[in-house]
């Protein structure tokens, strides 16, 4: 009862106000905030996909896809490329700019050799299938790996903005944000070709996939 007194809300406090955000951290959390949403989006794309493979396997056409050993090393190149971006983004915080841009371009350089083995193993199951395309796990094949590579290509865009602006940079710490995204972004789809990989392209899990898309 006291307070409805004392309290006076058309003066204007004086207490300090915390500043507002610049329009630079603006500009980082909006594209950081992006980034987050475009993620969700592609899981649950990739996970529409994944439960779409694992109810099309109920069909009696179904036959498992030949295994292709070289997904094995394309695996191994997104790896390495994502560790190749930790690196670059934890040596842009201590303004290693010739081991950044060592790394940005490592990175760059592993993920097109990812690419081209994927292209590779096309070609490879192609040949092995006799060029017939009946059998719909191939189809999942080419549809699941031609969707992860196609996002990979749109990470090469970011990553190739990175690279450049790195070079013309003398401070790289500006790029931390830039680095972040990138290494986030690869990180990310390194876990999804990971999940894709273990589930529908190596041995025989048809029964676990059955379990967690909830058919069995």
């Amino acid at each position: 009862m006291s307070t409805l007194f004392t309290e006076h809300p058309w003066i204007a406090s004086t207490e300090p106000v915390s500043p507002a955000l610049s329009a630079v951290q603006i500009s980082v959390n909006s594209r950081r905030s992006a980034l987050k949403v475009l993620l969700s989006v592609v899981t649950v794309f990739f996970l529409l996909m994944i439960v779409a493979c694992g109810g099309r396997m109920l069909y009696q056409d179904w036959r498992p896809a030949p295994q292709i050993n070289l997904l094995w090393a394309n695996t191994g190149l997104l790896m390495l490329s994502s560790l190749c971006l930790q690196a670059a983004l934890l040596l842009s915080r201590a303004a290693k700019s010739l081991w950044v841009r060592v790394a940005l371009v490592g990175a760059g350089v592993l993920t097109l050799l990812f690419l081209v083995g994927q292209l590779a193993a096309w070609l490879q199951l192609t040949e092995m299938v006799l060029g017939d395309f009946s059998n719909p796990s191939v189809g999942f094949f080419f549809m699941i790996t031609g969707v992860h590579g196609l996002h990979m290509v749109g990470g090469m865009i970011a990553l190739t903005r990175a690279i450049k602006r790195s070079f013309e940079q003398a401070d790289v710490r500006i790029l931390e944000d830039s680095v972040s995204n990138c290494a986030l972004y690869w990180h990310y789809l390194l876990g999804v070709w990971l999940v894709v990989f273990g589930l529908l392209f190596i041995g025989d899990n048809f029964e676990v996939l059955l379990r967690i898309c909830g058919f069995i």
